[in-house]
């Protein structure tokens, strides 16, 4: 299953994408909210669970193109929360795009396909969002696709102590999802 958007496709994984994936998590811009840079079988483990995801519930996080030129952006979808905190269990929406495509409003445009896929395909009451309290990219994403602000948690795979450790989380309900309208914002199932 894939979903398309106006100017987007976001499918599941395939070979090819395993290197543009490496060079997107390898990105010192691209993950500087992350802890570190991932290694090559680092990658490709993250890419067996994604499908593994895929396989055990039916949504995960899809590798994202450019649907006119193919091009491989980075990923987009749904997974389940997979740590213990406050606001678990829940379904997280998430996205990584290579840095050469940030500010053309893709990560907006896929992020609302997918919290679509996931209320009116899923069925879900509440999908959330987090990152660091720095990112201030991803909060402004989060931001345009109508989720909200909902409090503040200490990562609990970082260190008390770790520099991105504080993290903000965001939360929309399929009832706030209903009232948001965002240009660009529809997607089709194949």
């Amino acid at each position: 299953m894939e979903l398309k958007t106006e100017r987007l496709r976001m499918r599941r994984w395939k070979e090819a994408d395993r290197i543009p994936f490496f060079e997107l998590c390898s990105d010192p811009i691209v993950m500087k909210f992350f802890p570190s840079l991932l290694s090559r079988a680092e990658c490709d483990r993250l890419v067996q669970s994604f499908e593994l995801h895929f396989e055990t519930n039916g949504y995960g996080l899809w590798a994202l193109e450019e649907k006119n030129t193919g091009e491989f952006l980075g990923f987009t979808g749904l997974k389940n929360v997979p740590f213990e905190a406050e606001f678990t269990p829940a379904v997280e929406v998430a996205w990584r795009l290579a840095a050469s495509y940030w500010s053309r409003g893709y990560a907006t445009e896929a992020a609302f396909a997918s919290l679509a896929f996931g209320f009116s395909d899923l069925n879900l009451s509440e999908i959330v969002s987090f990152t660091s309290v720095l990112n201030l990219n991803s909060v402004a994403v989060m931001k345009r696709i109508g989720m909200r602000e909902s409090g503040f948690f200490a990562h609990p795979n970082l260190e008390a102590n770790h520099v991105l450790s504080r993290h903000v989380l965001y939360r929309i309900s399929v009832e706030e999802f209903r009232r948001t309208r965002v240009a660009g914002s529809s997607y089709s199932r194949f």
